[in-house]
Parts: C-alpha cells; sequence; structure tokens
C-alpha cells in the first residue's frame, strides 16, 4: 500500500559483482514508500529498511550493507541518497544470496551534520521480500553536543546525592536529575553530599578520590559516586522467601537498577534503596535463570535461562522473547555500539542475536554446551569469545565474529581440561579464561616488542591464589581490576602485577560477579547470597 499516492520504487540501479561465484550481486534503490507493493520480477531477496525516527531536517542518508560472499568472508558495499523522503531504503541482492547481512545507516543534516545513526541484521534464508526496522538514535546537538551522566550508588546504610556547578546535576540514588546533554567542552564541577554514610569514591570521566570532581565534557562521559555504610564485601539483605534461592546471575544498566536472577524463576531488584522480588512471565516461572545484562546508561536489561527463556526486563517490568529453541541458555553479551545487539549463547552450541530493533537470528556453533561469552572491546563490534565444556578432553574455546567466522581458541599453548565458566575481555592488555580446577588462562593482547602474537595461543596465569577451586565468573573494570569468584566464597582480586585473596565472609559458592565501577560491585551465589564491595 502506497502512502500519500508516492511511486511505488523510485529506483536507481548500481550493481556491483563481488566473488568468483557471483554470490553478491549489490542493487542500491531509495524508495519514496514506506509499505510500496512489489510484482516478483526481482531476480533475489529485497530488504526493505525502514527507518525512524527520520529528522524533518536530513539531507543525505548513506547506507553500508555488509553481507558474506561465497567464502564466508565479509563484502561491504556503501550508496549515499540525497532526496527524501528517507523512510524507506530499499536493497536488492542477486537470487541464492544467503548469509546474515548487516546494515548500517548514517543520516546527516546540513554541512554534513550527522543527526542519527543506527543498525540492523537481517538473516538472510530465502528469495522473499523482508520489511526489517532500524531504528535511529539521535545524535545531540548534531554532533557537537554530548552527555553527562551520573550515577549514584546507595549501599546498605549510605545515602547520598550530587550536585554540580553550573547547575543541571542534582541526581538521587534512584536515578532522579543525572542526566544533562551540554555543547562540547562545557566543564562541570560535581560534588557529593553525603546525608547518611560516607562518600566512598568516585569512577569513570577521570573522577577519582572523594573530593569535588571537574570534569570536562568533550563527549558521552558516565561518572558513578558511591555511598555506602559498608566497606570491602558485605551480605546484602534481601527478602526472604519459601524456597531460598541458588543466584546464577546479576547484572544491570545503573546503580539504581540491578537484577539478581536464580533459581526457579527468582527475580531480585535493586532500586538505588531496598532488593525486592519482581515476577516473570508465568510460562517461564519454573525455570532457572542463569545470567543478567545491560547496556550502562541505557533501558534494557536481558535475562536467559533454561528451556530458551530470554526476558526483556524494561519499565519495571519483564517481557518475554520469543526465540524458538528450548535449549538452556547460559550466557549473554550486549555489542559496544550505539544501536547494540544482544548475543545470548546454550546449549548445544546454540547462539542467538538480537538486533536493537527486534529482529532475532538464530545459530548453532559446533555441538558444546556454551557457558560464557564476552565482548571484545578493541576489534569489530560483534567480536566475541565463547567458552564451553569440554571436547576431546578439553574446554570449548573459540572467537565468534558474531556471523559464520568462528576461529577455535587453546588450539597451541595452554587449555583448561574441564568447563571454562567464564570468559573476560580485558581492554588493551589480556584476556582471561577460568573454570572448573582453578584454571585461569590469558592471552595478551599486545605483545612484547620482537614477540609475534599467536591470535589462538593462551597461557596459564601464575600465582592466583585459586589453587584448584573452581572459579566460576569474572569482571574486571579495566586491566588493573580484575575480579574472579568461586566455590567456597573465593575472591580473588588482581590489580595489574599481583592476584590476592579478598576476604567474602561467607563459604557459598559464588556464580558471578558484576559491578558499575570499582566503587561499586557485587558478586551472588547459593542460598540466596548477594554481596557488594565498596573500598
Amino acid at each position: 500500500m502506497a502512502r500519500h499516492g508516492r511511486s511505488h520504487w523510485l529506483s536507481r540501479f548500481r550493481p556491483f559483482l563481488l566473488g568468483p561465484l557471483g554470490i553478491l550481486l549489490l542493487i542500491l534503490s531509495l524508495t519514496s514508500c514506506s509499505n510500496s507493493s512489489t510484482d516478483g520480477s526481482h531476480d533475489g531477496p529485497i530488504v526493505r529498511l525502514h527507518l525512524a525516527p527520520v529528522d524533518p531536517g536530513a539531507t543525505t542518508v548513506a547506507l553500508k550493507v555488509t553481507i558474506p560472499d561465497a567464502a564466508g568472508s565479509p563484502q561491504e558495499r556503501t550508496q549515499s541518497f540525497t532526496e527524501a523522503p528517507y523512510d524507506l531504503l530499499g536493497v536488492t541482492f542477486p537470487v541464492g544470496t544467503r548469509g546474515q547481512a548487516s546494515f548500517e545507516v548514517t543520516m546527516y543534516g546540513p554541512n554534513s551534520c550527522i543527526l542519527a545513526t543506527g543498525t540492523a541484521l537481517v538473516n538472510i534464508d530465502s528469495d522473499g521480500i523482508f520489511d526489517p526496522s532500524l531504528a535511529l538514535s539521535t545524535v545531540p546537538l548534531c554532533g557537537n553536543g554530548a552527555t553527562l551522566s551520573v550515577q549514584v550508588a546507595n549501599i546498605g546504610m549510605g545515602i547520598g546525592t550530587v550536585v554540580s556547578d553550573p547547575n543541571g546535576i542534582s541526581c538521587d540514588g534512584l536515578g532522579n536529575g543525572c542526566t544533562l546533554t551540554v555543547t562540547k567542552g562545557t566543564k562541570y564541577t560535581l560534588t557529593p553530599k553525603p546525608t547518611a554514610g560516607l562518600f566512598t569514591g568516585w569512577s569513570g570521566g577521570g573522577c577519582a578520590g572523594t573530593t569535588p570532581c571537574v570534569v570536562t565534557v568533550n563527549q558521552d562521559t558516565v561518572i558513578q559516586a558511591a555511598f555506602s555504610s559498608c566497606v570491602g564485601w558485605c551480605k546484602e539483605s534481601v527478602p526472604s522467601a519459601a524456597v531460598v534461592p541458588n543466584f546464577h546471575g546479576i547484572g544491570g544498566n545503573a546503580p539504581s537498577n540491578i537484577l539478581a536472577v536464580g533459581d526457579g524463576g527468582a527475580a531480585y531488584q535493586w532500586n538505588g534503596a531496598t532488593w525486592s522480588a519482581v515476577p516473570i512471565p508465568g510460562t517461564v516461572a519454573s525455570k532457572t535463570l542463569h545470567a543478567a545484562v545491560g547496556k550502562p546508561a541505557a533501558s534494557v536489561t536481558y535475562v536467559a535461562g533454561d528451556g530458551g527463556t530470554l526476558l526483556k526486563w524494561s519499565s519495571g517490568g519483564f517481557t518475554q522473547v520469543n526465540v524458538g529453541t528450548n535449549a538452556n541458555l547460559r550466557a549473554i553479551a550486549i555489542g559496544n555500539n550505539a544501536s547494540p545487539n544482544t548475543f545470548v549463547v546454550g546449549d548445544a552450541g546454540t547462539t542467538l542475536i538480537l538486533s536493537s530493533g527486534g529482529t532475532l537470528v538464530s545459530g548453532s556453533i559446533g555441538s558444546a554446551n556454551l557457558h560464557s561469552i564476552c565482548q571484545l572491546p578493541a576489534k569489530t563490534t560483534y567480536d566475541l569469545f565463547l567458552g564451553g565444556a569440554p571436547v576431546s578432553g578439553k574446554a570449548f574455546a573459540a572467537e565468534w565474529d558474531g556471523n559464520k567466522a568462528v576461529t577455535t581458541q587453546m588450539a597451541a599453548g595452554g587449555s583448561i581440561t574441564g568447563n571454562i565458566h567464564s570468559m573476560l575481555c580485558g581492554t588493551t592488555s589480556v584476556h582471561y579464561a577460568a573454570g572448573d580446577g582453578g584454571a585461569i588462562l590469558q592471552r595478551v593482547v599486545t605483545p612484547a616488542a620482537g614477540v609475534k602474537m599467536v591470535e589462538n595461543s593462551w597461557t596459564a596465569t601464575p600465582n592466583t591464589g585459586a589453587g584448584t577451586t573452581t572459579i566460576r565468573a569474572m569482571w574486571s573494570s579495566g586491566d588493573n581490576f580484575v575480579l574472579a569468584v568461586g566455590d567456597g566464597g573465593m575472591i580473588l582480586r588482581f590489580d595489574g602485577t599481583t592476584w590476592t585473596k579478598m576476604t567474602s565472609n561467607v563459604s557459598a559458592n559464588l556464580h558471578a560477579v558484576w559491578g558499575t565501577s570499582p566503587t561499586n560491585v557485587y558478586a551472588v551465589g547459593d542460598n540466596a547470597t548477594i554481596l557488594h564491595y565498596s573500598p
């Protein structure tokens, strides 16, 4: 159905032939109608990208399409569109084209000013027509704006606020008055105001210590402030329950929006003041929940569990995502771009990719049960490490590009005999893998001068203090603050030089660790254990 009487297709076809088999003949066209009909005369798949919201001041839209060729290598083509309307972009592929296509859109205003960006993934599995939505994220002040976000962590009986000079930030532990968009280069002084307990420190944005912080906002900046009545690892109070749950995962998107999840559909939320049990959809209420993940300062947190359970936490409630599999889902990671994809892995090599626009692509990598996933920040948007159960005597470990390419890890050097329970992607120095028998392996990101880096070679991490105690999870805030937790209440910390044991004051097995900053970290485990760390 055409809108406003516009023509169905205003086509300006430009063919490109890629690869020896001609698998990718890419034709880009601009259409003026957002729901046009097609007479079936096309040779292959057609993808009609529905863009929203479209800025009325847009003058140009740039589209980049990436799809694997016959050999599985990613191929890219770009095209710019300079005539409105821009709410629908059409891409036509030749007959037989198959694979996961990535679409990146950049919307420009006058003077090449970036107004908005967005991405979408589409699994092309037929010669049909695909109508995905692509959600655009607005770029504040046309590329000259930056957002200052303050996050307050009120811990235990600690309570406080953060105020700014000049005015604009007056942030409490519930997320009120905490975000401000300003012109790049604006300078702010942030001052902590404890009303109970102590201010225990800043993190992020170059802020540190306990004195007021002066920050110049040149880019989107997130700064966290912690107020606490407890120092070290302290056990949190949680609501009583008829059946005491074991917690397996913890994650969130702000100090005042954190989820701890576990057995029997247990889901507890920290709202900045208290922990409270929150209901999950009845169809999965008895399922074990294994992992929770959110992107800082975003609005959504995802939870994965047994029987194909994938839940979306937003606006104080859960909705279920239909994933079309009954496999147990055990780990989640979120991409590092502005409109990120969410990656989920589980038993029997199950992989799921959920785009920010809601498109789901399912697949598999081998047959091992996958227990862990992490996002590689120094590579492309979609490179990840995976770890899992043993295959042929040693734990499964691989690097995955989020598409088809999988590179086996630990093919040379060290390996883990049992399960890899945790993969930790370092920022600049080292990646880690940990699991059964207290094993922690590492792979150097940047080798010493004159030393050739072997992409799949891992070595044992010396002197961790874990012994043979199973390590269940790791988390870091940079290469000089790495935490590992495991059975018997074990917590290890690496400061960039030395691994040391920390006092947890519990003996329960700890299954997950996560934080918003080095001054605000949580660990969860058996018998409803939730620990909080504040230095």
